[in-house]
């Protein structure tokens, strides 16, 4: 497909996102939130923890391990069929007294503890580097697997060149929608409802190629059963210790994620949105999950081998000739990007100017307190942050 056909394409798709995003701010500006703080939002908003990892990787994770990739969907599920016991505790502390994340939330733990606040900063941003890394990677493998010369003879850009635009583009969006003011409880609803949007996206495409697989090029259900049992996929078998070891790795994460808290603690608005999410969270996991066996085991007898299975469900529908269907896929790993990338970058930044920069601004200048209005410095420093943690990632 020609490069500028699919550059026009992710154009027209963020420039709807932005168009959500900026309808959504100024309807929370006139307090008309109404079914937008809905249940459905939210957890449509916790899919988040689906990154482009999930939404590429887990089919290659199929292919070289197995059934072990349902540990990566096993662990949140259990954590929110649990909500009444850890997950419910954690919203009503974080209303209660205010937390705006994790760092502040371990830190008023220990006494309000700013050095512990810091600690724990440091360490989000050292993790979720490569973790950002990853994101703008797929995006990149994406564009260079979907990408052909343009007719003209004008090439791709380079990989690089590509990874550059997607970081500028993101943290353009990012401190666009989420430093346009302070709130005091840290809720930016417009990038919420992008997310929910993103979500939808990316589930469609995943299911759209799944059911491509099964009925499109199988025979079905039962031939795809068929092909399952006489797949040559490895390590069928259930390991205890490494099962336990990534539920709790799995577990954890969907608790301590800086983007992951961010969505489910500090955006939350109620708690009966918990409430419908512990089964409707789980749910959505469910079907990101349903197609992904079938996806590994179809791509591994249909593309070369040596093919990456990591990009099965983009090469996929490719090999058969599916382009609207390729191109469906490819937004829904830019989704699975593009969300990650925004809420982890907005979630360290205000990490960053709440534990870090003011503080110091502060012990620098402490007649700042009684003569500066601080709200122009918070703002300045998180958008400074976002800038700093994406360079990181792209770095």
């Amino acid at each position: 497909m020609p490069f500028n056909y699919l550059v026009t394409v992710c154009l027209l798709y963020v420039i709807a996102l932005f168009a959500v995003a900026f309808i959504v701010e100024r309807r929370a500006q006139r307090g008309r939130l109404g079914w937008l703080r809905s249940p459905l939002v939210y957890t449509l908003s916790l899919s988040i923890y689906c990154t482009a990892w999930t939404f590429y990787g887990a089919v290659g994770y199929a292919a070289r391990s197995g059934l072990e990739f349902l540990t990566i969907y096993f662990g949140p599920t259990l954590v929110f069929i649990g909500w009444w016991l850890l997950l419910r505790k954690l919203v009503r502390i974080g209303r209660r007294y205010r937390v705006t994340s994790i760092a502040d939330l371990i830190s008023s733990r220990f006494g309000k503890s700013n050095s512990l606040g810091v600690v724990v900063t440091v360490m989000a941003v050292v993790a979720a580097t490569p973790y950002i890394a990853l994101q703008l990677q797929s995006v990149v493998l994406s564009f260079g697997v979907f990408a052909s010369a343009t007719p003209d003879g004008i090439a791709p850009p380079d990989a690089g060149r590509t990874a550059i635009w997607v970081a500028v583009g993101l943290a353009l969006f990012t401190i666009l929608f989420g430093t346009r003011n302070l709130d005091a409880r840290e809720q930016h609803h417009g990038i919420v409802t992008a997310i929910a949007v993103e979500a939808v996206v990316k589930l469609v495409a995943l299911l759209a190629v799944g059911c491509f697989v099964v009925w499109g090029i199988a025979g079905g259900v039962g031939d795809i059963i068929a092909r399952i049992d006489t797949s040559n996929l490895p390590a069928w078998q259930v390991e205890p210790g490494r099962w336990t070891g990534l539920l709790f790795l799995s577990a954890a994460a969907v608790i301590t994620l800086p983007r992951m808290f961010q969505v489910m603690v500090v955006e939350n608005d109620d708690e009966g949105q918990l409430a419908r999410a512990s089964w409707a969270f789980p749910l959505y996991l469910m079907l990101m999950s349903l197609f992904i066996v079938p996806i590994a085991v179809v791509g591994l007898d249909r593309l070369p081998a040596g093919a990456n299975p990591d990009m099965f469900v983009l090469t996929l529908p490719l090999a058969e000739g599916q382009g609207t269907l390729a191109m469906l896929a490819f937004l829904g790993g830019f989704s699975s990007a593009t969300s990650m990338v925004i809420v982890e970058s907005l979630a360290l930044a205000t990490m960053i100017s709440n534990h870090i920069v003011i503080p110091l601004w502060l012990r620098l200048r402490p007649q700042a307190t009684r003569n500066e209005d601080l709200r122009s410095v918070v703002l300045t420093a998180r958008r400074l942050a976002i800038g700093a943690v994406l360079a990181l990632g792209y770095g």
